[in-house]
Parts: C-alpha cells; sequence; structure tokens
C-alpha cells in the first residue's frame, strides 16, 4: 500500500519537461517589462507564426528549427548554438541577428536586418543575389565559397576560416575587409571598399 502511494506521489511531482511548441500564453510567462523574449535553454521547439516581439528574442542554446513567417522582432535576435536551420523570406530584425554555432545553411531573399549578422560557425553555404547587410558580416569558419554578385555591407566583413577564396565582380564593403588568412585570388572589377584589407 505504502508502496503504491509512494508511486502515485513521484508520478505527480515529475514534471514534464520535453521539447514543445511554445503558444501565445506561455509566452507571456519569458517576457519581461521591456518586451524583451527570453527563451535561452528553454524546451521549446516552434515560435507562432506571425509573431511580433516589442523587444529582443533570445533563442539561444533552444531546439527551434526555423523562424516562422511574419516574425517581426523590433529588437535584436541571439540564435547561437540553436538548432535553427531556416528563416522565413519577410522575417524583420530591427537590430543585429547573431547566428554563431547555429545549424543555417542558407539565407533568403527578403530577410530584413537592421544590424549586423553573424554566421560564425556555421554550416552556411549560400547567402542570396542582392543581398544588403546593414553592419558587419561574419561569415568566419564556414563552408561557404562565395559571396552574391552586388553584395553591400555596410560595415566589415570577416571571411577568416572560410571556403572563400574568389570575391564576385562587384561588391560594397563600406568598412573594412578581414581576410583572417584566407588567400583571395580573385578580386572584384568593381569594388567599392571604404576602409583597408587585412590580412
Amino acid at each position: 500500500m505504502l508502496r503504491m502511494i509512494a508511486l502515485i506521489i513521484g508520478s505527480l511531482t515529475i514534471t514534464n519537461v520535453s521539447a514543445e511548441p511554445i503558444d501565445h500564453y506561455q509566452i507571456l510567462n519569458h517576457l519581461d517589462n521591456y518586451g524583451n523574449l527570453y527563451l535561452r535553454n528553454k524546451p521549446y521547439t516552434a515560435l507562432p507564426t506571425g509573431l511580433v516581439v516589442d523587444g529582443n528574442l533570445n533563442i539561444e542554446n533552444t531546439p527551434i528549427t526555423r523562424l516562422p513567417k511574419g516574425l517581426d522582432i523590433n529588437g535584436s535576435l541571439k540564435a547561437s548554438n540553436s538548432q535553427l536551420t531556416r528563416v522565413a523570406s519577410g522575417v524583420k530584425i530591427k537590430g543585429y541577428a547573431d547566428f554563431m554555432g547555429s545549424k543555417i545553411t542558407s539565407w533568403p531573399k527578403g530577410v530584413k536586418v537592421g544590424g549586423f549578422i553573424n554566421f560564425t560557425d556555421t554550416p552556411l553555404q549560400r547567402l542570396p543575389n542582392g543581398l544588403r547587410v546593414r553592419g558587419d558580416l561574419s561569415v568566419i569558419r564556414t563552408p561557404l565559397n562565395e559571396l552574391p554578385n552586388g553584395i553591400v555591407i555596410d560595415g566589415d566583413l570577416y571571411i577568416g576560416g572560410s571556403a572563400i577564396t574568389a570575391f564576385p565582380e562587384t561588391m560594397t564593403v563600406k568598412g573594412n575587409i578581414y581576410l583572417g588568412g584566407n588567400i583571395v585570388k580573385t578580386w572584384p572589377t568593381n569594388l567599392d571598399l571604404g576602409g583597408a584589407v587585412a590580412r
């Protein structure tokens, strides 16, 4: 009898920590007074479609695999070391986007980011034509082997440890280019460079 009671009490006290999507009601538990949504290290697997975050969104170290359609972040995105593989076209991020150590492989056209984009230590393989980065761009230690023709970077470019050995025909970097040991054999015919090149 005591054993049966102990089993019942034990099963009632075990909390369910399995991964699941987060809904609009659960989001309220993770918002602060400034509108920042802090999900770091939480077990949620997905964000709701059309989510608007008034501040920053932190999904670091989460099993979330994609940023959904209609996501609008009025601050910055921290997604480092997450399982993120996809970003839906049309996602808006007013600040910077940090994907360092995530699983992202490509960047779609139509995503708007207001600051730097950090792809360091990701399996990134492709960037879209016509990409404009409103701050720095880091592709350090990625398998990315080319930048899209006509790319515009308002800040610095970091390519050390990537597979890039040639630059596109036309490229604008308003800051510096940090090669980080990469040997670039082909340089743009039309290079608009605001700073210097550091090897």
